[in-house]
């Protein structure tokens, strides 16, 4: 495995790692999580300055090589950055940060997330308020302002009036990273907000409880409301992708009783539901021998998610979700925590609330008893030593072939050990793997293989002369 992959699995169980210490409410766990994915960027884009260094970009002749990379700053952008070099790290800089570097952020997100490039965010950080706060390594932990993680972080904070929940963001910067220069640390410090609210948007969007963070597309806004906790929907049961399943399940009360019309339908399943029990049944070999994904009877967009859980689906249209976002304000310094000696911990505010616009916008489903796709193709087909045309590929079903022997040996092997072969020649019955005489002229193999209640047939059309 090359360096690359390693590091991008390495990041990946970070994050997933990140994901269940929320779900577990373990604030160490994922403290723990967010120092290694911090530790992880930071090298990472150390690693990427030396080898920019070699190839002799860092000049400020190169900027058009460096933008291409990336690095394209604003005047305002660099003057901020400058400005934390200068005083050695952010608790000397007095200028805020820049709302256009949250931009990019946002941005990012939209083009790199699929969930959440099509959920409705709105600029509303005229009515949003930052806090101070000294921690360890931390990011994208949604809590309100006095929830018992924060107490156990033994974090000093100034309480504000706000209506919107905060998302922080905690980035452990090496002085190393401050010696590349403006526009290195900015490209760490927007890595690092990319992925902590990349992965708590996502978790709160789905499934946010309400209490001190928005409240996810499966909870139940018209449900028993205990601790400011919102409960999630009774799931609905769906068994199959059927036209007539999905219409009437999905489409119509997305509807809202026939009051606007539905142009596309989201569709977020968990990402092991999806390979298990969505790809193959929505998954097609065209007449040219391409495949084409995600088709359904129904206008409709399937996207994979972690935060929706194994066995349910969530259905709705994505502008039923809206999303508030404040940004832009300075990012504080502390230095009672240090992972290093050469480390210092900075921490940063995104505040955003979200809801579903009403209690329909949203549908949640069971698919647990959805059956899995099965495997129903041959992993090979032969008639003796016969030359068949196109050679064998699984994916193709009919097949030719010339003889002038009596008789050879059809064979045939399913993939699936599951699944059963029925072989007929002309429509009469011939066991597997034994001779058969053919006939003058053509002589036409079926090979039908089952599994379950799936069935695919291969034929072999043999010309003896």
């Amino acid at each position: 495995m090359k360096n690359e992959d390693l590091k991008n699995k390495e990041e990946l169980e970070i994050k997933n790692d990140m994901k269940e210490a929320i779900e577990e409410g373990n604030s160490e766990a994922f403290v723990a999580a967010q120092t290694a994915l911090a530790k992880s960027i930071e090298n990472r884009i150390l690693e990427e300055a030396k080898n920019a260094r070699k190839e002799g970009i860092l000049s400020e002749l190169d900027k058009e090589i460096m933008s291409k990379r990336g690095f394209d700053l604003t005047a305002e952008e660099r003057e901020f950055y400058n400005e934390v070099i200068d005083g050695d790290g952010f608790e000397g800089t007095e200028k805020m940060l820049p709302a256009t570097i949250f931009d990019r952020v946002f941005d990012n997100l939209r083009k790199n997330h699929p969930l959440l490039s099509k959920i409705d965010f709105k600029n509303t950080t005229a009515v949003t308020e930052w806090i101070t706060r000294n921690s360890e390594a931390e990011a994208a932990w949604w809590g309100a302002l006095t929830d018992d993680i924060l107490k156990k972080l033994s974090a000093a904070f100034k309480k504000e009036d706000t209506d919107l929940y905060k998302l922080s963001a905690y980035m452990p910067v090496a002085k190393a990273m401050l010696d590349l220069g403006p526009a290195w640390l900015d490209r760490f410090v927007r890595e690092l907000l990319y992925e902590s609210i990349a992965l708590a948007l996502e978790m709160a969007i789905v499934d946010g409880t309400g209490d001190g963070e928005p409240i996810g597309m499966n909870r139940d806004l018209e449900g028993a409301v205990v601790e400011g906790v919102y409960p999630k929907k009774t799931a609905q049961s769906l068994a199959d992708l059927e036209p007539i399943t999905l219409g009437n399940k999905i489409m119509a009360p997305l509807t809202k009783e026939g009051e606007r019309a539905v142009p596309e339908a989201l569709i977020l399943v968990n990402p092991l539901d999806y390979w298990e029990r969505i790809f193959a049944k929505t998954t097609f070999l065209t007449a040219d021998k391409s495949y084409v994904y995600g088709v359904l009877p129904i206008p409709a967009e399937i996207i994979q998610s972690v935060a929706v859980d194994k066995g349910e689906l969530i259905a709705g249209v994505a502008r039923d979700y809206f999303m508030g976002i404040g940004s832009s304000q300075k990012i504080e310094y502390s230095d009672h925590y240090k992972f290093l000696e050469d480390e210092r911990t900075y921490i940063t505010k995104q505040y955003a609330n979200g809801k579903p616009i009403d209690n329909e916008s949203f549908l949640l489903f069971n698919i647990s008893n959805m059956n899995p796709a099965v495997d129903t193709t041959l992993s090979s087909l032969s008639l003796g030593s016969l030359s068949l045309s196109p050679s064998f590929d699984a994916s193709t079903t009919d097949y030719t072939a010339s003889t002038t022997d009596a008789s050879n040996n059809i064979k045939a092997v399913a993939e699936s050990n599951d699944a059963t072969i029925a072989i007929a020649v002309d429509g009469t019955i011939h066991d597997n793997d034994t001779a058969y005489d053919w006939a003058a002229g053509e002589n036409v193999v079926t090979i039908t293989v089952t599994n379950e209640s799936e069935a695919k047939v291969y034929t072999a059309t043999v010309t003896k002369s």
